[in-house]
């Protein structure tokens, strides 16, 4: 099939637009991301962006470190289940744990924190501490995606569900390096599907 130039051009053009927008989607669920690196953000489902930066603080939870990468839940979210998130690498073994911990008590904005903990001595980011001696007995279990983001979305019962009534289920993005570069990753793949579509489109023509 023979394809003008404008018109895969036009193409390419389009893919990259779609990548974007799927890119910048708003979350149907108010949606947690955390970085090694200790950033970390709370997106809801009206498109509004919390930020919520995590600094490194002793963990009272059970076989929890003297300094571990710690994230304060934004008011807006209330209390979570208390536990452990347990992520396995490929080999089956526990490489990251995401950790809530009960809310400390009654004060101006504050609610359930949230902690990190990576296995990864070498890498060199706030979350790379080693992980907890201990864990909750309530805790959950699920694989690490290997492209780096892991995401989970808790049931009744299980870490990080938020009992109240009436509130919509909480996602929780766990993202591996200290910058994802989902924007760069993205367009890197795109760039990859533009150059075998572009191939197909020479020898189509």
């Amino acid at each position: 099939m023979k394809i003008s130039r404008l018109s895969a051009t036009l193409l390419l053009a389009t893919i990259a637009v779609l990548s974007l927008n799927t890119l910048y989607a708003v979350p149907v669920n108010p949606t947690f991301t955390f970085l090694e690196n200790g950033q970390g953000k709370l997106e809801l489902p009206n498109g509004f962006v919390i930020p919520l930066p995590g600094v490194l603080a002793s963990d009272p939870g059970p076989g929890g470190l003297s300094s571990a990468l710690t994230f304060t839940a934004h008011p807006q979210e209330l209390n979570f289940m208390v536990g452990d998130v347990l992520i396995l690498d490929g080999n089956g073994k526990v490489s990251d744990v995401l950790r809530f911990n009960p809310d400390p008590g009654p004060g101006p904005g504050l609610t359930s924190p949230i902690l990190f903990y990576s296995n990864d001595f070498a890498g060199g980011l706030l979350a790379d501490t080693g992980l907890p001696t201990a864990f909750y007995a309530n805790n959950s279990t699920i694989s690490e995606n290997q492209s780096g983001l892991t995401i989970y979305t808790p049931i009744a019962g299980q870490p990080g569900f938020e009992p109240a009534p009436g509130a919509l289920p909480v996602t929780y993005q766990i993202l591996s390096t200290p910058d994802p570069g989902s924007t760069m990753s993205l367009f890197g793949v795109a760039l990859c599907g533009i150059g075998l579509l572009r191939r197909k489109l020479c020898c189509a023509s």
